[in-house]
């Protein structure tokens, strides 16, 4: 719990306390339908012990936690029973309480008071307390008008805006369906604040979700051009990778910058138009019509003075020169014509016409004033939960479609496939970060803590052949053998944890050096410029904890530790 809101309970414990006693719980309602008769259910966050001893009486086996001393006090006081079944505990670092294994957790206004950064250790940690297809109740502001000053009130608690599309994501990400949605007015009569109040099951190994919507652009849409699969491509990506680019907004829909799709198309379309065959990426371009694609020339433009730097028109040096900052003046400005005539073509082609066959009309808008693509929050959860599978097959399909546009230029899909699969080298960026950490005197492996040798390497955190990811956030020294012994692997969380000194030390290194860059990069990962608030380092570590936890469960990753004898 973030420390204002912690004084604040423990400051005036009793007459919070005396409140909330006097006031009918407003979720207490709905434990018959969460929980089963007699089952052993955690109350976290237990306040007052008003939910708690109402789970007593009705037959359940009640638990709880609560992170103040003085609300624990004042809840055994007026419900002597709970004495021996209430707990010190609080998120994320919860713990197991009474041995854990429950078959259901009930945590009512409290995840509100849990700072952003922490929320994903906070559900991971209640996922951990439950048995499988145990059940999750939780109950949050839906609206509040008492806050002065963005996400505090008046005395200083916290309450983080936490709409229920972006809970129902978080925790579906982690394995819960959820199985109902209530709405109510606030149970101590304050008229500006209502609440929601969630059901999740946890569904370990549960079936797979349907992607109707998804499916329907890909295989049934009227496709004239490519572009319906690049932006399907680019937003499955961002979904998996970069899914704090997305804003929730009200009545359900989330935005996504158009000008980051638009950065995702040239590195797609950049080996396709560098090919020494010309690839037509659309049905007037396969039948040899004079009207190409809307950004083919401004990107052929652009790719010119590295047609003979390397492989796919020097695709890897492209993006060298792009995340180093490296552009020459010229070529910055054709880079922002180049991009402003995608956007052009991703809002006047696929965000308009995508799903206009269908009875449920075009998916996505478009805010001309702030350059954001909108879609609904379902359409953005789907991509999120099954973003790996869309992304494979988006290009499959991109490469079938190729072939059918290309019959008189006798292109196959496969010859089309290693095209749409091109990365750039992760060599490049390598040998920038390892020159990094030899000027800053970068000593240790990062992973065993072993001195750095004449043979060390530069390891992706998150391996390469995983995410295509060379962002100097992802990079670390480590002893070769231990590189050898990692290889694909993902680092277990313990691992994560017990070095995240060493790895925000080696941050502040690459950071000093390369300030553009690092900050340009993490932005993407953090979903917001890397300036304020202090400690960046915390919330940036924390992002990329999630972005390995949730990788290593949806793709069945391997964990590893390096052992004493590598």
């Amino acid at each position: 719990m973030d420390q204002p809101t912690s004084a604040f309970y423990d400051r005036y414990a009793k007459d919070v306390a005396a409140q909330y006693e006097a006031a009918e719980s407003a979720v207490s309602k709905y434990f018959p339908l969460a929980f089963a008769p007699g089952s052993r259910v955690l109350d976290v966050g237990a306040g007052s012990g008003r939910d708690m001893a109402v789970l007593a009486r009705q037959g359940y086996e009640a638990y709880g936690v609560e992170p103040s001393a003085a609300m624990r006090e004042a809840a055994v006081q007026t419900h002597p029973e709970l004495s021996e079944r209430l707990l010190p505990a609080e998120l994320p670092a919860i713990g197991e309480p009474f041995g854990g294994g429950f078959d259901g957790l009930l945590c009512s206004a409290v995840l509100m008071h849990v700072p952003d950064a922490e929320l994903f250790d906070a559900a991971f940690a209640l996922r951990k307390l439950l048995k499988p297809f145990g059940r999750l109740l939780i109950s949050l502001p839906l609206a509040r008008d008492d806050l002065v000053n963005g996400d505090r009130d008046k005395d200083g608690r916290l309450f983080q805006n936490y709409t229920p599309e972006a809970m129902q994501l978080l925790l579906e990400r982690l394995g819960f369906q959820q199985i109902g949605r209530w709405h109510s007015e606030d149970s101590l009569g304050r008229g500006g604040v209502t609440w929601y109040t969630l059901l999740f099951e946890l569904r370990v190994g549960g079936g797979a979700r349907a992607v109707d919507q998804i499916e329907g652009i890909l295989n049934r849409d009227k496709k004239e051009a490519t572009y319906k699969l690049a932006l399907f491509r680019a937003l499955a990506e961002m979904a998996v990778k970069e899914p704090r680019c997305a804003r929730w907004l009200a009545d359900g829909w989330v935005s996504v910058p158009v000008r980051r799709i638009a950065e995702k198309w040239l590195a797609y379309y950049w080996p396709i138009f560098a090919s020494e065959r010309f690839v037509p990426q659309s049905r007037s371009e396969g039948a040899g019509s004079t009207k190409q694609l809307k950004f083919r020339a401004a990107m052929i433009d652009l790719m010119q003075p590295y047609r003979q730097a390397g492989l796919h028109g020097g695709l890897s040096a492209w993006q060298q020169d792009l995340a180093s900052h490296r552009l020459r003046a010229e070529q910055a400005k054709s880079l922002e014509a180049c991009l402003k005539t995608i956007e052009a073509a991703i809002r006047e082609g696929p965000v308009r016409h995508s799903g206009l066959s269908s009875d449920a009309g075009s998916l996505f808008s478009y805010d001309g004033k702030q350059r954001l693509v909108m879609m609904r929050a379902s359409l953005w959860q789907e991509l999120s939960l099954l973003g790996h599978w869309v992304t494979d097959a988006v290009i499959l399909r991109w490469a079938s479609l190729t072939e059918s546009f290309s019959q008189r230029q006798q292109i196959s899909a496969g010859d089309a496939l290693p095209l749409l699969l091109a990365l750039p080298e992760p060599k490049r960026a390598t040998l920038l970060a390892r020159q990094v950490f030899e000027q800053g005197g970068a000593s240790e492996c990062v992973w065993s803590l072993k001195p750095l040798r004449d043979k060390w390497a530069v390891d992706h955190v998150i391996p390469f052949s995983l995410w295509g990811n060379n962002d100097l956030w992802n990079l670390m020294p480590v002893d070769g053998k231990v590189n050898g012994s990692k290889s694909d692997k993902l680092p277990t969380a313990e691992l994560l944890r017990s070095r995240e000194p060493l790895i925000v030390e080696h941050w502040r290194l690459l950071r000093e050096a390369l300030p553009e860059p690092f900050d340009a990069q993490a932005s993407q990962l953090l979903g917001r410029p890397l300036k304020g608030p202090l400690h960046w380092e915390q919330e940036l570590f924390s992002r990329m904890r999630e972005a390995v936890e949730l990788t290593a469960m949806q793709r069945g990753v391997e964990r590893w530790e390096p052992v004493a004898s590598v």
